[in-house]
């Protein structure tokens, strides 16, 4: 997206053939933008599908629509995008989207994310990798 390392989040609606771009930052990286980075995404993954035969049935030879998810929290500084990424996601995989809060502390959410992932790793066994 013109240079700038900016991430967003796809998330593929297999059932209606559809990709909804979930984009942080969209009142600085301009739906022109996004649209272009993700037009890969939305040519090919019919393909995908198709010969993945993940579907059973059949899969049109277009591509897939697409929705700029707009109703969303942004981000207010130049970066936080990974942390809104990650936060789209796990509301997305709870198929709680619509209840993010507009105005979460990403500080706060930095912080849970270590404190789960430290907590994970206390908490599995270690592995020994030496060989």
């Amino acid at each position: 997206m013109d240079k700038k390392a900016h991430w967003i989040l796809v998330d593929l609606d297999m059932s209606n053939l559809h990709l909804d771009v979930y984009n942080s930052s969209f009142r600085t990286i301009r739906d022109v933008a996004v649209l272009d980075a993700v037009e890969p995404l939305r040519q090919m993954m019919p393909h995908v599908l198709r010969h993945s035969k993940i579907l059973i049935r059949d899969i049109p030879d277009k591509p897939l629509s697409i929705t700029l998810c707009k109703d969303t929290p942004h981000q207010t500084n130049g970066g936080d995008c990974g942390i809104f990424v990650i936060k789209f996601a796990e509301y997305i995989a709870e198929n709680k989207i619509k209840e993010m809060p507009k105005n979460f502390d990403t500080k706060v959410a930095r912080l849970n994310m270590a404190t789960q992932l430290y907590k994970f790793a206390c908490e599995k066994p270690y592995l020994d990798i030496s060989g």
